[in-house]
């Protein structure tokens, strides 16, 4: 698959067939205004579409500066090199499905996940193709007529993928200065007549290689 940086598709979920407000009830009405909200404060991911060569892909949106903010948001880089690789190693993880809609899907990802520098932005490919994975081995153990061993070799290899997703969570979080230590210094013990009171001092220590002011 060859991904080729050049209309920007995206549910409408404003449209008057979809959002008639009268057919809603109140729960769905305030959970359609966040999530409309949250629509607005973000730009999309870009969305793509079968090319003229065979197998290509090509961006929707026309306007190179918007295809670029669009690149920028979903990968963490402004550089078009690294966000094709990344995009084509992740789409690389599904082997079911057509390029457009797994490059759509891959990118649906990356951005949501929002990856704020290349680092975050590898693993996140990293996550995405420890997902695909997860599922692929799943479907598999799902096949009919297959032996027990080939059951149990699928679920294993499942199993390990989600602890490896686990651990790409965690360490996302932990660059980002999500974690924080807790040391508690002891600076006076009173005992009083009930024999519970102990006044401490807490500290909390950021880790991480994140800037955690950074959005």
């Amino acid at each position: 698959m060859t991904t080729k940086t050049k209309k920007k598709s995206k549910v409408n979920i404003t449209s008057p067939q979809k959002t008639n407000k009268k057919e809603l009830s109140k729960l769905e009405s305030e959970a359609l205004d966040k999530w409309k909200k949250r629509d607005e404060e973000r730009i999309s991911p870009p969305k793509f579409e079968k090319g003229k060569r065979e197998n290509e892909i090509v961006p929707k949106e026309e306007s190179t500066l918007k295809m670029a903010l669009q690149m920028m948001e979903t990968i963490g880089s402004s550089d078009t090199d690294f966000f094709s690789t990344m995009l084509s190693q992740a789409t690389g993880t599904l082997f079911t499905g057509d390029d457009e809609k797994k490059a759509n899907f891959v990118a649906a990802f990356m951005h949501g996940l929002k990856p704020r520098d290349e680092m975050e932005g590898a693993l996140v490919t990293q996550m995405v193709g420890a997902h695909n994975l997860i599922m692929s081995y799943m479907g598999r153990a799902m096949v009919p007529e297959q032996t027990v061993d080939g059951v149990d070799a699928n679920t294993n290899r499942a199993y390990k993928l989600m602890n490896v997703f686990l651990k790409q969570v965690e360490a996302l979080s932990k660059y980002r200065g999500k974690t924080v230590e807790q040391k508690v210094t002891v600076e006076h013990v009173h005992v009083y007549g009930g024999g519970k009171a102990i006044v401490g001092h807490v500290e909390g220590r950021q880790t991480g290689g994140g800037d955690k002011d950074r959005k």
